[in-house]
């Protein structure tokens, strides 16, 4: 393969990058119309758009990265009250100067500069947000991540499962309170305390970290990830803009398979410990009629029973999308009697282990049941 950059020149690209990610948010991963602004700024004020292939990374330079974290759950009016209450009006820092502050305190704790970034996961703001802010920083942003689709959990990845630090981690929001974790008896703590600073800044928070060397990065790096999610966010758009199926499009451009197309029936949200959590059912339609599917979410999917029995779970991909146009739903935006079709897709290799399927699976969730790896057909 020819190492070449992957570029974004046009609002199209950009549109077409924006939907592959959100199809791998799987319901997470932030808001696209969020991601949309930060890229669309960056086109007209002339930065170049541009993901650096893993062949360029210095084995000996230091990165990291820099992410959004929080419950993507709507806001109620009693908490717009008692964040007016508590004067959290009045911001301080945009997305991108919340991502750039972090960066910038990291390395200043650090007394080393980074010399590139690390999309954290792909997802419609923490990948685009994250680009804007690095070309912002004139950093190179590289096309990979380390998870190939949206988590809810830090120890869901693979630096944790590889005994990769995340430390020091900071933190820095829109209201201007800036914080850092040094030590942290475990990923669970660590997630657990980065939760806690997210609900004190009501879910606008930017954070920095998994500082690594270029070599480190290698070895948790899914190569390509992000021009991966172009190329299945360019066939879905182009499937919806001719009048073909954008459902079999995903499929197709993804590796993966359509199980299910109908209406949302009996939503059910709440907003607690810093994630979205939610279940809903799918009315079969057309071809599908009669069947009943149901999908669990904490952030992004987990859970897809088909007729009742569990079949398909995290670690593996559950991606809910409008039957008509494509486009991948984030779970904040989910709404009673859409029609949908569900696009599932087997995890990056790396997840085929126990130990990913022992923090990532079913289990993990709380469910009683094991995972059963991906069949294709």
């Amino acid at each position: 393969m020819e190492h070449t950059e992957f570029r974004l020149k046009t609002k199209q690209d950009i549109e077409d990058f924006l939907t592959g990610c959100a199809f791998y948010g799987t319901g997470g991963g932030g808001n696209t119309a969020v991601g949309r602004r930060s890229l669309n700024r960056c086109l007209e004020q002339g930065y170049d758009i541009t993901l650096t292939p893993p062949e360029h990374i210095d084995d000996d330079a230091l990165y990291c990265s820099a992410f959004f974290m929080g419950s993507i759950a709507p806001r109620t009016e009693e908490v717009l009250r008692e964040m007016e209450r508590g004067g959290y009006t009045e911001r301080k820092y945009g997305l991108e100067e919340m991502l750039i502050g972090a960066v910038r305190a990291l390395e200043n704790f650090l007394g080393k500069k980074v010399a590139g970034l690390v999309i954290v996961e792909p997802g419609g703001s923490n990948a685009a947000c994250c680009m804007a802010a690095g070309y912002m920083m004139g950093l190179p942003v590289l096309d990979g991540d380390p998870v190939g689709r949206a988590v809810p959990e830090m120890m869901q990845g693979p630096c944790a499962m590889r005994g990769k630090t995340c430390l020091p981690v900071v933190y820095f929001d829109s209201w201007g309170n800036s914080n850092v974790t040094v030590n942290a008896a475990s990923y669970k703590a660590m997630e657990r305390t980065g939760k806690f600073l997210s609900q004190a800044s009501y879910g606008e928070m930017a954070e920095a970290g998994y500082a690594m060397t270029g070599r480190e990065v290698k070895d948790i790096l899914i190569p390509r990830s992000l021009s991966r999610a172009w190329r299945v966010g360019q066939a879905i758009n182009r499937a919806a803009g001719e009048g073909r199926d954008p459902l079999a499009a995903a499929a197709n451009a993804s590796g993966g398979r359509v199980v299910g197309r109908g209406a949302i029936r009996a939503l059910k949200t709440r907003d607690a410990d810093g994630y979205y959590w939610g279940e809903y059912l799918v009315e079969g339609e057309g071809d599908c009629a009669g069947r009943t599917y149901k999908v669990w979410f904490k952030n992004e999917n987990h859970v897809l029973w088909i007729d009742g029995a569990p079949a398909v779970t995290s670690p593996d991909l559950i991606t809910v999308l409008n039957a008509d146009t494509g486009a991948p739903i984030l779970n904040t935006f989910l709404k009673e009697g859409e029609r949908v079709g569900i696009v599932t897709n087997p995890s990056d290799p790396f997840y085929m282990c126990d130990k990913a399927v022992e923090v990532f699976g079913p289990r993990a969730f709380g469910f009683d049941f094991d995972y059963v790896p991906y069949q294709k057909d």
